[in-house]
């Protein structure tokens, strides 16, 4: 059964997503202001999300394009370490642009925890057995 993804350019999922969290992260006012009450540290939930939906875009684009689920397992390890560093990456450069946005190390922990709750989630789905 075809799905509508597939006819999308090989990529286009991780590619999308990158692009939309270096936006998020990156931009000085990505977003327009809000003033709506969130709970203490949703920023840090906002971060695991954006990580784990990079990993989980990552997965459906090999799915895609290869026709397979990802084997062998450490393939989706090195996805997962790959996605953690990214992570760190736009931290720093957070920090060396200087350019309103914070770079924090409990950014850099809310990212690797998405990224490995989105792989330790992956792993469970039958077809990645």
């Amino acid at each position: 059964m075809m799905m509508m993804t597939d006819r999308l350019p090989k990529w286009t999922l991780t590619t999308l997503t990158t692009a939309a969290i270096l936006w998020l992260t990156l931009a000085p006012h990505p977003l327009p202001e809000v003033d709506m009450p969130l709970f203490p540290h949703a920023d840090k939930v906002v971060h695991a999300l954006m990580m784990g939906g990079l990993l989980w875009a990552w997965a459906l684009d090999i799915m895609r394009c290869h026709r397979a689920w990802i084997r062998p397992p450490h393939r989706l390890l090195q996805a997962t370490i790959a996605v953690i560093l990214f992570g760190g990456a736009i931290e720093l450069a957070q920090l060396a642009m200087n350019a309103g946005r914070g770079a924090e190390w409990l950014d850099f922990a809310a990212d690797a925890a998405g990224a490995v709750v989105a792989m330790l989630t992956l792993r469970l789905l039958p077809a990645a057995r």
